[in-house]
């Protein structure tokens, strides 16, 4: 005899549903998916090659820093040489040393002070050229000496004009007989000459140096 009929379970078949959005999305959405892809890829290459230069431009900052340590132990070594023979050099030769460092400041040129006369027939005139101060007071003795000259020159025409005038031969006989006195040449040196007298210069102390250690 069969099972009963209240006993016995019927197994319900399950209904399968599709969701028409769902579906048209997935269908529609391969050039989307496609594109996120490729755009995550350029987000990922893009965050390596900023690691990347991070890292190159730390590893340049170290490399300089290490080049200018090397360069500055280098500058100190070099300069702590230099020291160490210029103490040598001093120690050994110190009286030439005291030559060197010697120095009497700038040489002031000579005094521009000669006269020169000039003859012309039955008279002639004495020019004077003298340095001249360029301080308040050499100027104040300019001007005092400039008015005692008028004054000179105005007492020298009168007692000209007092005393009767000589014959023309007699004067220029005078002008003659008188010996002329020759102008000074003055001769301005270049900056080459001036190294050259200062290398003379220096080089006339060594020597003299030099023989006062070998006596």
């Amino acid at each position: 005899m069969g099972p009963s009929v209240k006993r016995r379970k019927v197994s319900k078949t399950e209904e399968v549903n599709f969701d028409p959005d769902a579906r048209h999305e997935f269908l529609t959405g391969f050039r989307k998916r496609k594109q996120e892809r490729i755009k995550h890829a350029q987000n990922a290459a893009e965050k390596r090659y900023r690691e990347e230069r991070r890292r190159d431009r730390a590893k340049l900052r170290e490399d300089r820093a290490q080049e200018y340590k090397q360069a500055m132990e280098e500058h100190q070594r070099q300069l702590k040489r230099i020291q160490e023979e210029d103490g040598d050099s001093s120690e050994n030769n110190p009286e030439e040393d005291e030559d060197e460092e010697e120095w009497g400041g700038i040489e002031e040129p000579p005094a521009v002070d000669y006269e020169a006369e000039y003859i012309d027939e039955d008279k002639y005139t004495t020019v004077t050229v003298e340095e001249m101060d360029a301080s308040r007071e050499g100027l104040r003795k300019a001007v005092r000496g400039s008015d005692s000259e008028e004054e000179e020159e105005k007492e020298e025409a009168s007692a000209e004009e007092a005393t009767p005038a000589k014959p023309a031969k007699k004067a220029k006989k005078a002008t003659a007989d008188r010996p002329k006195k020759k102008k000074r040449q003055f001769r301005y040196e270049s900056k080459q000459d001036r190294k050259v007298n200062a290398a003379k210069q220096r080089l006339s102390k060594s020597k003299k140096a030099k023989a006062r250690r070998e006596q």
